[in-house]
C-alpha cells in the first residue's frame, strides 16, 4: 500500500512538471490561460499499480491552468501560476475473477517564478527559478466496498528555460524544459481497518513542451503544443496488504503526455522585418532614430543595429546621459499612442542597458502623436512617425 501511495504522489508531481511561462515580448503585465487533454502512459511493461496480474492505470484527463506576471524595465520579471488537473477513472480487470480496479487521480500546484529574458531580433531565452508547491489526492478501488485513499503534498525548487524563435511576422515556435524536487510528506488510509502509513519523501520530474505561437492581434496570442513529462523514482509492489509475494521490486518511471492549447498576452519573440529607412540626425547632437511595425513596441532587426551603434557611440564618447523619447502615427486614440510611445521608448531602453549602459544615465519620455516626423491626418499609418529617438549628451 505504501508504494502505491509513493506512485500516486509521483504521478501527481509529474503532471504539474512542464515549463508553464514564456518568453515575455516586453515591460508590463503578462499572463495565459490554457487547457489540456492528459494521457498517462505504462512505463517499461509495468502499470501504475499491478496486482494479480492486472494492469491499472488512472484513465485519460484534463487539465487548467493560468499564469500571471510583471515584467520590468530591463530582463526582470516575476510571476505567480497555478494549474490543476484530473485524471478521469481508469479500469483495468483481473485475469481470474473479473473483479473490475478503478483509480482515480488529481492533482493541483501554484508556482512563484522569478525570470530573466534574454532577447535578440526575432528570438528570446527566459531562464527561470522558482518555488512549488503541490497537493495530490488518490483513490483505489480493487474491489466492491474496500477503498484505499491517499493524500501528498510537497514544497520545493524548480528551474527551468524557455524560448522563442520568430518564424514570420505573427507566427513563433517556441519550447520549453523544467525541472522540479519537491520534498514533503505521502499520508495514506482505508475503509478496512488496516492501519494508516505516513513517510517523508523526495521527488524529481522532468518535462518539455514544444508548438507554435500565433499573434492574433498586436501582444495577444493563441498557441498550440504537446508536451511530455516523465517522473523517476516510483516503486511498484502489491497493494492488498498482508501478501507477501508481490511484483518485482524496484525504481521504474511513469510517463504523461498530451496536448495543450493557450491564450497569451504579452508572450513571444521579437518580430522579424525591416525599417523605413533613418532620416538624417538633427544638426548639432548626434543622435539615432529607430523605427517600429504598427501598433507594436518590439525591437526589430535594423532597430537593434540601431541602438547598438548608439550604445557603442555614448560608451566611446563618454556620454553622461541618453535622451530616449517615444512617438506614435496618428492611427489610434490620444491616450493609447502615449502609452504605446512610452512602451517604445522602455523597450528602446532595454536594449541600451543590454548593450552595456547603465539605466540611470537614460531618460525616457513619451510623446504620443504628439510630435510626428511626417504631418499626417487623423488616423493615418504613417511608419516614420512610429519611431523612438535616441540622442546624446
Amino acid at each position: 500500500m505504501k508504494k502505491l501511495m509513493l506512485s500516486g504522489v509521483a504521478l501527481g508531481v509529474l503532471v504539474s512538471a512542464a515549463a508553464q511561462a514564456q518568453v515575455q515580448s516586453g515591460p508590463g503585465f503578462f499572463g495565459y490561460i490554457d487547457g489540456m487533454y492528459v494521457m498517462p502512459a505504462r512505463s517499461g511493461g509495468t502499470a501504475f499499480v499491478d496486482q494479480a496480474n492486472t494492469n491499472v492505470n488512472p484513465g485519460d484527463g484534463w487539465g487548467a491552468g493560468a499564469e500571471f506576471g510583471y515584467r520590468f524595465d530591463g530582463a526582470w520579471d516575476i510571476s505567480l501560476g497555478g494549474r490543476y488537473i484530473d485524471l478521469s477513472r481508469g479500469k483495468g480487470e483481473t485475469d481470474g475473477g473479473g473483479v473490475d480496479q478503478i483509480s482515480d487521480a488529481k492533482t493541483w500546484h501554484i508556482d512563484g517564478t522569478v525570470g530573466y529574458t534574454i532577447s535578440g531580433p526575432g528570438w528570446g531565452v527566459r531562464p527561470n527559478l522558482g518555488v512549488r508547491y503541490q497537493r495530490f489526492t488518490y483513490d483505489f478501488n480493487f474491489i466492491p466496498g474496500v477503498s484505499y485513499q491517499g493524500k501528498a503534498w510537497g514544497i520545493g525548487p524548480k528551474i527551468g528555460v524557455d524560448g522563442s524563435l520568430r518564424l514570420t511576422e505573427s507566427i513563433s515556435l517556441f519550447g520549453a524544459v523544467e525541472t522540479a524536487f519537491l520534498f514533503g510528506k505521502i499520508r495514506e488510509s482505508n475503509n478496512v481497518g488496516n492501519p494508516s502509513d505516513s513517510r517523508s519523501r523526495m521527488f524529481w520530474n522532468i518535462g518539455a513542451k514544444a508548438g507554435l505561437d500565433w499573434e492574433v492581434a498586436p501582444l495577444f496570442h493563441i498557441a498550440a503544443g504537446y508536451k511530455v513529462e516523465w517522473m523517476d523514482g516510483v516503486y511498484y509492489d502489491w497493494l492488498t496488504p498482508n501478501v507477501g509475494v508481490g511484483s518485482p521490486r524496484g525504481r521504474s518511471g511513469q510517463l504523461i503526455h498530451g496536448p495543450f492549447v493557450r491564450l497569451a498576452y504579452n508572450w513571444g519573440a521579437p518580430p522579424m522585418g525591416a525599417a523605413p529607412m533613418q532620416p538624417p540626425p538633427p544638426a548639432g547632437k548626434k543622435s539615432y532614430i529607430v523605427f517600429f511595425d504598427f501598433d507594436r513596441a518590439l525591437i526589430t532587426p535594423t532597430a537593434a543595429t540601431t541602438i547598438k551603434q548608439a550604445a557603442a557611440d555614448a560608451k566611446a564618447g563618454k556620454s553622461t546621459r541618453l535622451d530616449v523619447t517615444g512617438h506614435a502615427d496618428k492611427s489610434g486614440g490620444d491616450a493609447y499612442n502615449m502609452a504605446l510611445s512610452l512602451r517604445r521608448a522602455n523597450a528602446v531602453k532595454d536594449q541600451l542597458v543590454r548593450e552595456g549602459i547603465p539605466a540611470n544615465q537614460i531618460a525616457v519620455v513619451g510623446r504620443g502623436e504628439s510630435m510626428p516626423l511626417v504631418q499626417t491626418a487623423d488616423g493615418v499609418r504613417e511608419p516614420q512617425n512610429r519611431r523612438v529617438e535616441i540622442v546624446l549628451n
